[in-house]
């Protein structure tokens, strides 16, 4: 299976599994319930859920599945937005009530304010002629920032309540 596709120590997105493990382990603070429940909760057993959450099992993968029962059951989305994060790409709720003019204005500012951040970090950058490795990831993290911000803002004005002028 995935042997026949990755090199021994070469685990595929090492990072999901580490933020999967980390939802698990609040979920279980936060309702102060086991393992066991956590498993049964997602209609396994413990064992096979414990050797799903370690990456060093490639025969019991972290499947989608898996993931999308966990985000579920724990009503959080950080592993989602790493998966996301893996294929560069950022993660955004939607809703789906109306929004109002007062919403709107204030994403409006959120967006200007991490645009605005974008922009600052890449003139900081540039000053000297040349961008180094950790300018780079402040730039990239601005920009996700940003990205989240606009995407925010979008959402909201597709569902602006718009009042019929006919009425």
């Amino acid at each position: 299976m995935l042997d026949d596709i990755f090199g021994e120590n070469e685990v595929p997105i090492d990072e999901v599994y580490k933020v999967a493990q980390i939802v698990v382990k609040d979920y279980m603070d936060k309702t102060h319930k086991k393992i066991d429940y956590v498993a049964r909760e997602l209609g396994t057993t413990p064992g096979y859920f414990r050797k799903q959450l370690d990456p060093n099992q490639p025969d019991r993968p972290l499947s989608i599945d898996r993931i999308v029962s966990i985000s579920r059951l724990t009503n959080d989305m950080r592993i989602l937005e790493e998966v996301a994060r893996e294929f560069d790409m950022v993660l955004v709720p939607r809703k789906k009530e109306a929004a109002d003019i007062n919403e709107i204005n204030t994403l409006v500012d959120m967006a200007n304010i991490e645009n605005g951040d974008v922009f600052r970090e890449i003139k900081i950058a540039i000053a000297d002629g040349v961008v180094d490795k950790d300018e780079q990831k402040r730039i990239l993290k601005e920009i996700d920032e940003a990205q989240i911000a606009n995407a925010k803002l979008k959402d909201r004005v597709l569902h602006i309540a718009i009042k019929d002028m006919d009425d």
